[in-house]
């Protein structure tokens, strides 16, 4: 019989499901709707695909409840399609639409090969006249280290980004938001377990502080000072007309 604290672990995982499986869709939306994924980083979406992969497993292993097993598998296929978004749309790479479904399938097939393999590798099976299971030591630390890892790394790319332009451009804020309170839904639904697993709250703790950086950004860009964009988008225009009025004045000086 299910326990109040095994009702409000899954109550609040549910929650934490529902955020997060709608956090990257305003972006992906967004992305279609303009056709353009300016100021987003590529490297950024690719990365928490990976991330997604290594928590997913870690999950299954770790026997979570069924929607923290889900979130994983959500938000690495919605990441992986924001990140064939960025390679159709992104002016670099400008994937064709036939090389954009064949690597969007070869991806997801890769994804989840890999996962499969993550969740088997985790466990050795030894003894099996006896029907046992074997953890190899270290391994399930380390599938529930390396996405928190790779999700920190993750923003790096669009911190970049942002620090560059002086501005967060092209990031939905309705992104950021659901994945804020996906992270906070699943910590609440964690602590409700009998016993509290540090490395999945970990996870979650590292993307709600790392959502956080990305609205100081846009707060202090987008809203406080809006003149340093301004102010740094006129000087590439002053900087990129100098080349043409020297050109003119040399011209004019011969005359």
């Amino acid at each position: 019989m299910a326990t109040t604290k095994n009702i409000l672990e899954n109550i609040f995982g549910m929650l934490g499901i529902i955020f997060w499986s709608l956090q990257l869709l305003p972006q992906a939306i967004d992305n279609y709707k303009t056709k353009s994924t300016k100021g987003l980083s590529c490297s950024m979406f690719f990365i928490w695909t990976l991330a997604a992969l290594g928590f997913g497993s870690y999950g299954v292993v770790e026997g979570l409840s069924i929607p923290i097993i889900v979130q994983p598998q959500i938000f690495g296929s919605l990441s992986a399609l924001c990140c064939l978004q960025c390679l159709y749309y992104g002016k670099r790479t400008q994937w064709s639409i036939k090389n954009t479904i064949i690597g969007g399938i070869l991806m997801f097939v890769a994804m989840a090969s890999i996962q499969i393999a993550a969740i088997y590798a985790t466990r050795v099976r030894y003894l099996m006249l006896a029907g046992k299971d074997h953890e190899v030591l270290g391994t399930t630390i380390a599938a529930g280290l390396i996405p928190i890892i790779l999700l920190a790394i993750g923003f790096i790319p669009q911190y970049i980004d942002i620090y560059k332009s002086k501005s967060v451009v092209g990031v939905s804020m309705a992104f950021i938001a659901a994945d804020a309170m996906g992270a906070m839904f699943s910590i609440i639904s964690l602590c409700f377990r009998d016993t509290f697993d540090l490395l999945a709250t970990l996870n979650y703790v590292v993307v709600l502080i790392c959502d956080f950086i990305i609205f100081g950004f846009y707060v202090y860009y987008n809203k406080m000072n809006p003149q340093i964009k301004d102010s740094r988008v006129n000087n590439e225009i002053e900087r990129a007309r100098k080349p043409e009025s020297t050109i003119v004045t040399i011209r004019e000086s011969q005359i």
